[in-house]
């Protein structure tokens, strides 16, 4: 194609096939791609908003690397410019047949501002030249013992109309809401896909075309997504994600909030694009950490990656004996799988023989690594669902109710779905308490997913992957049982962060270590330091003595701290071990239904100081103090 003037020329000399993408520099833009296909490959220049090329380049038969081949365009000023590839080859027939070429390094990508609407190849695509003021952004590093994490949807966190921000469903309705974050007392959150994934999923001939709402499918991994960065855009109108995605960063780091960025890799990827791609993320956008699926992914190899080495990351296992020689200062590597909610889901419904492997998820901190617990994620029924229903209701996926994992273990309370019925309400309402009490007790990284702290509800549905409507988004106006669980899960955080014992940096090691008089862990029954390990036992006490919180960073004592799990149908009664140093038990929280705080603002003496009952399906906590008040 004939140029309209001679401003952009082909530079031979200076082009380069490292680094892969578009790379701007100070006299033109060096093009590197991967294009294994063996027929001409033409890179197109267009004017920003046309959509025919003012310039046509065919890349030099000479300038290739193996697979990789580049190209210099001398005098291309980018903030005026989009581009993209395309093969030209010749059929049997002798005529000349088009294709479109993908970038996957592409930094940004034209034509996805709305939401739902995916073009069809040939996308083009711009380039990042938009100046950002970080501000002196410094990454704030929480360590991960005392991270707690927030899982949510870009979109669905604020799409719904109650969200009551200006920005619904995007990156800057995320950032409104941080005040929300800081006052949960959330220290990170973690997107789920938010580059630019394609939201159509392909079905049979005849068949209704569903929206890919998670993000699980083909994507431009180095593009934050175009529909996330503005909402209720015109057609013909242009946005930048790149600096909204930047806008949330530094209001999260400002706010001491961390972020995380999940990634799913699809089969086929080299490990030199995945670290590629994260290390730019973290380099151009500041991400504090990373969450990746580890189907063909090299994890040790991730881990090891001198860039990403003060960046956290979760996968769902991790080969620490691989990856490190001796132990880390600092952990940064988390485990994020479905064992403990499946584990202590068991335990809180009542299901037999379920001691052993529920106090296996609440106490396990290995040395080298973090575990991240959760009661509820984007693939299960939600907190508030997991007690109301024990059947998946997928039915709105239009997969005749067929996908979705069939195994919930979870306890409706004795009717399926919405009810009335008071006893019905008092025992979910409780159900939901000692959920919560059960995520933030146990010594790993505990995590929220979105919405679960106000009773959220997909109506059943614990496969939403479809569903971009009220199943999924987030109801912002909460309920009267909603506003008593948010207010429950804050304190129930604070009290978590308050107590170092209960969230220390190693495992504890049930022994006393300390010469003390007590070890740091230990478990009872319904007689104190004697563990009922029946298999019909529905109930424990954990003694955390907190004398030995001393060898966490700050070098202090905690109070003791004794946790009573009922979760039998039947009251139980607890003997009690003594607490240290001639101090007594008052009692800090509770769960079930009554007139007292389930959280004491001050913990009151217990009249009993040898015993304690336990109503049925509940959490009790003591604390130690003086005989005085506290």
């Amino acid at each position: 194609m004939k140029a309209e003037n001679n401003q952009l020329k082909l530079n031979q000399e200076k082009a380069q096939p490292m680094p892969l993408g578009a790379t701007v520099r100070s006299d033109g833009v060096n093009f590197a791609v991967i294009a294994e296909r063996e027929a001409e490959l033409f890179l197109c220049l267009y004017k920003k908003g046309d959509t025919m090329p003012l310039y046509e380049f065919l890349v030099p038969k000479e300038n290739r690397v193996g697979d990789v081949r580049y190209i210099y365009i001398e005098g291309l000023h980018p903030q005026k410019w989009e581009y993209c590839f395309f093969f030209r080859e010749k059929t049997k027939n002798g005529e000349q047949k088009e294709l479109p070429f993908a970038d996957e390094y592409a930094k940004k990508v034209i034509g996805r501002e709305q939401w739902g609407e995916c073009p069809k190849l040939p996308l083009h695509y711009g380039f990042l030249t938009e100046k950002f003021d970080w501000q002196q952004d410094q990454f704030p590093k929480t360590p991960l013992e005392d991270t707690i994490l927030y899982r949510l949807h870009t979109r669905g966190f604020t799409k719904h109309s109650s969200s009551r921000v200006k920005e619904k469903g995007t990156f800057s309705g995320i950032k409104e809401k941080i005040p929300y974050l800081k006052e949960l007392g959330i220290t990170m959150v973690e997107l789920m896909p938010s580059y630019e994934f394609d939201e159509r999923i392909s079905t049979e001939q005849g068949e209704e075309e569903r929206l890919n709402y998670f993000g699980y499918a083909d994507a431009y991994y180095f593009a934050p997504k175009a529909s996330y960065a503005y909402s209720g855009l015109r057609k013909g109108q242009r946005c930048e994600p790149s600096v909204r995605m930047k806008e949330l960063v530094l209001a999260l780091h400002q706010a001491g909030i961390e972020i995380s960025l999940e990634f799913y890799f699809k089969p086929g990827f080299s490990m030199e694009f995945i670290l590629d791609c994260l290390i730019f993320w973290r380099m151009e956008y500041h991400i504090d950490a990373f969450h990746v699926n580890q189907n063909g992914v090299d994890m040790t190899r991730l881990a090891k990656n001198p860039y990403l080495s003060d960046c956290k990351l979760f996968g769902n296992e991790w080969d620490t004996e691989r990856i490190y020689r001796k132990e880390p200062k600092v952990k940064r590597l988390a485990a994020m799988n479905d064992g403990f909610m499946m584990d202590i889901r068991r335990f809180l419904k009542s299901d037999e023989n379920q001691i052993s492997g529920f106090l296996y998820r609440m106490t396990r901190n290995p040395p080298k690594e973090g575990v991240i617990n959760y009661i509820a994620n984007h693939d299960s029924l939600t907190l508030s669902d997991m007690v109301m229903y024990e059947k998946r209701h997928n039915e709105a996926n239009g997969e005749n109710n067929q996908d979705g994992n069939p195994f919930n273990y979870s306890w409706n309370c004795g009717v399926e779905g919405e009810s009335r019925r008071k006893k019905i309400l008092d025992r979910r309402s409780q159900q939901m308490k000692n959920a919560m009490a059960m995520v933030f007790f146990s010594q790993g990284v505990p995590m929220l997913f979105a919405g679960d702290e106000f009773a959220r509800t997909c109506q059943g549905n614990n496969n939403p992957y479809c569903q971009d409507n009220g199943i999924s988004w987030l109801n912002w106006n909460w309920s009267k049982k909603g506003q008593e669980l948010y207010q429950f899960t804050k304190e129930l955080i604070a009290f978590r962060m308050a107590h170092r014992i209960l969230h220390m940096p190693k495992q504890l090691r049930m022994m006393d270590y300390g010469a003390v008089g007590k070890p740091d862990l230990s478990y009872h029954g319904s007689r104190a330091w004697y563990l009922d390990m029946d298999t019909y036992t529905r109930y424990v006490g954990v003694f955390y003595c907190g004398e030995y919180a001393r060898y966490a960073k700050e070098g202090k004592e905690d109070e003791d701290i004794y946790i009573a799990y009922n979760c039998h149908w039947e009251a139980h009664k607890f003997d009690l071990p003594r607490p240290s140093l001639k101090k007594v038990w008052k009692q800090a929280i509770h769960t079930f239904c009554g007139d007292e705080p389930f959280i004491a603002a001050e913990p009151l003496i217990l009249e009993d100081q040898k015993q304690l009952i336990v109503p049925a399906r509940s959490i009790v906590v003591l604390i130690s103090g003086e005989a005085k008040k506290l």
